[in-house]
């Protein structure tokens, strides 16, 4: 697409004219470029998140697979993800967010679609596997132009409000997912997801390569102690942090249609839209409360609500006490992630941003690929489905002693 200044040339390698903003500008938080950033990550969450239940039970029933199978179709994604994430960062800093965003996306959108034509369940770990390595694509490049665009001042309030975008989507993308099956079947719901990575594509092109007087990062890896490194190491506290505080959603994704089926406890679409609207109305309630409260006690309260939401899905298997349960969880959902990524960027220069979000963000795909096979070790070690919840609390859980650990280590941080 040439010669059209009112359309966004996508996949050219040049680098784009940087964004100019003046000092108001820069002290605004919802701009334009920041909405659009927002609805494009609207529509990537729900794609990302409507496969999840429709893989556990495509696993359940088409592949007569148990928990330990499901448990692997849903966090081996994370092998390749992981594996991917260091040189995503790097293409980020110095190609610009925009490539990442909507060239991940569209790649993604393919692997997606892909997923319908998976008839046995090796075929089906492939697919999980190259959704893994261009997925984060996106990931990196949303939340890395969320903190570029943001005053400094302002982070928290931004994450908050940005992530509003993914856990929302994460939240409703389920129901979406189990709307389409029942409609569609497996292959509907796999395309559905794959339709709305396509948007997310689309409205992706829209976005700034950079912002402001940023520049790409050009020097040689040897010029920093940071690019020396294969993950960023800011970024690592706050990443495992997170990784033990959403441990809960293989859980809540993968395995509680499943349960609900067992106990014929109903549709789970409700119960995930619960969980949507109460993370959104937190999220816009406490938008500034990781920028005034701070990340520490923040990011301790949503590991309580986490670690408790689990506990009570897993010792009241009702459906009110699965209404109940996710509800808790929503405090957990809305306030973890904007207190650490606040705490990742920290001092970080402008131009290796994408890079710690790299590594910050591999927490998140870490922490499926490591939570669906161990979630589903455990359900399958003891024969019961309701133990993933449990195993899901504890380790929720343990994220508390290893915040207070780095507080320690780390004064600094608030």
């Amino acid at each position: 697409m040439v010669g059209d200044d009112r359309r966004p040339i996508v996949f050219d390698i040049r680098q784009q004219e940087s964004v100019d903003l003046d000092v108001d500008v820069e002290q605004r938080l919802l701009t334009p470029h920041f909405l659009v950033l927002c609805v494009s990550a609207l529509f990537s969450a729900l794609g990302f998140s409507s496969v999840i239940p429709t893989v556990a039970r495509f696993v359940a029933t088409d592949l007569n697979g148990g928990d330990l199978e499901i448990g692997m179709a849903l966090g081996i994604f994370s092998i390749s993800a992981v594996l991917a994430r260091p040189w995503i960062g790097r293409l980020g800093d110095r190609r610009g967010r925009r490539v990442l965003i909507a060239g991940g996306s569209f790649v993604t959108a393919a692997v997606l679609a892909s997923h319908a034509l998976a008839d046995t369940y090796g075929l089906l770990l492939l697919a999980r596997l190259l959704m893994g390595a261009v997925q984060g694509a996106f990931f990196v490049g949303t939340v890395t132009l969320t903190t570029d665009l943001a005053p400094d001042h302002r982070r928290g309030e931004a994450a908050s409000y940005f992530s509003v975008a993914i856990y929302g989507g994460m939240a409703f993308g389920p129901w979406l997912g189990e709307w389409a099956v029942g409609r569609w079947g497996f292959d509907g719901g796999f395309l559905v997801g794959a339709l709305c990575m396509a948007v997310a594509a689309i409205i992706a092109c829209w976005l700034p390569d950079f912002v402001g007087s940023m520049q790409p990062n050009v020097g040689p890896s040897s010029d920093s102690e940071q690019r020396r490194v294969l993950f960023y190491r800011t970024a690592i506290w706050p990443g495992a942090i997170l990784a033990l505080g959403i441990m809960i959603f293989p859980a809540l994704h993968g395995f509680m249609p499943k349960l609900m089926d067992e106990r014929s406890l109903g549709d789970a679409g409700p119960i995930y839209a619960t969980y949507g609207l109460l993370v959104i109305a937190i999220r816009l309630a406490c938008s500034r409360l990781p920028d005034t409260l701070g990340t520490t006690k923040t990011a301790a309260i949503a590991l309580l609500g986490s670690t408790a939401g689990m506990l009570v899905m897993g010792s009241f298997v009702s459906r009110s006490g699965m209404f109940v349960g996710a509800a808790i969880l929503a405090i957990g959902g809305s306030l973890l992630y904007p207190a650490l990524m606040v705490a990742a960027v920290e001092g970080v220069p402008a131009n290796e941003r994408a890079q710690a979000m790299g590594t910050f963000t591999m927490f998140f795909e870490l922490s499926g690929g490591i939570g669906g096979p161990v979630l589903g070790v455990v359900a399958w070690m003891t024969g019961t489905t309701v133990a993933a919840f449990f195993g899901a609390s504890v380790i929720a859980a343990t994220g508390i002693p290893l915040l207070l650990m780095w507080k320690r280590r780390n004064p600094a941080i608030t």
